[in-house]
């Protein structure tokens, strides 16, 4: 039986398209196939560095809660050596107090105002050692005190105002510690008095100076926040110093 003309071109077509859709259809499942292998290696390596930022991170945390350490127990060694027996006992209870925080501290963020009652008990130690010689002036936002910030970052600020400024210089010392919220940022001042030539210098801190404690915060601060502006800033004002960090205002944070 002969086929018909319309048969015959209606073969020769599908003889024709065949091939062609095979081909479209397996072009689009290896470019789907590679597509979704894209997806997956670019969703393992998000995954990746997120666990590197948070290794990261607790490395550089746990480094800084070691330094306070040793610093606090010099502290306690002078004490017992001064045989002043009640402020030796006085600090080792404000010692547990900062070590019962420590060990409850696993967050990569905190309450400001559990950072600032911690801070409280450095500062009775230092009160110890320093007496009427230390003034402290704590003025923050009553806003602030519910935002989050990075565990042991006011304790270093205030402990450098110790190590650069009072425990070189003789005389009142002051300490002032102040923050506050402007347009989502929040400000977090500490200042400290010194009796060194007086100078007005602003500068903002650069990772490769020196300075273990503000080089630890801002690498934390990078990682806490990647994709928004944070800042550390020294300035020098007559006979003052502070430090000016800036981060997020926040109070909820996924790492």
């Amino acid at each position: 039986m002969m086929m018909s003309i319309e048969n015959f071109s209606f073969y020769v077509l599908i003889c024709v398209l065949a091939p062609l859709i095979g081909a479209f259809t397996l072009s689009f499942i290896i470019i789907f196939e590679r597509r979704f292998d894209s997806l997956q290696r670019e969703t393992s390596k998000l995954a990746l560095e997120k666990e590197l930022q948070q290794v990261n991170y607790d490395q550089l945390n746990s480094k800084i809660q070691s330094h306070f350490f040793f610093n606090t127990l010099n502290t306690m060694l002078s004490l017992a050596r001064l045989d002043r027996k009640g402020d030796l006992v006085a600090g080792l209870e404000a010692m547990a107090k900062f070590f019962k925080f420590k060990y409850a501290t696993n967050e990569p963020l905190i309450l400001f105002d559990a950072e600032l009652s911690n801070v409280n008990n450095y500062l009775d130690i230092q009160k110890l050692r320093f007496g009427d010689r230390l003034r402290i002036i704590i003025e923050i936002e009553p806003a602030c005190k519910n935002a989050l910030m990075p565990p042991f970052m006011l304790q270093t600020l205030v402990e450098n105002t110790f190590k650069h400024g009072f425990e070189k210089n003789p005389g009142p010392s002051i300490l002032k510690i102040i923050a506050f919220e402007t347009d989502h940022i929040l400000n977090l001042e500490v200042w400290n008095t010194h009796l060194l030539d007086t100078y007005n210098i602003e500068e903002q801190y650069s990772s490769e100076e020196g300075g273990y404690g503000l080089k630890n915060i801002q690498n934390r601060l990078r990682l806490l926040f990647p994709e928004q502006e944070t800042s550390l800033t020294l300035l020098h004002v007559k006979n003052e110093t502070m430090v000016l960090a800036k981060y997020p205002f926040v109070k909820e944070y996924a790492i």
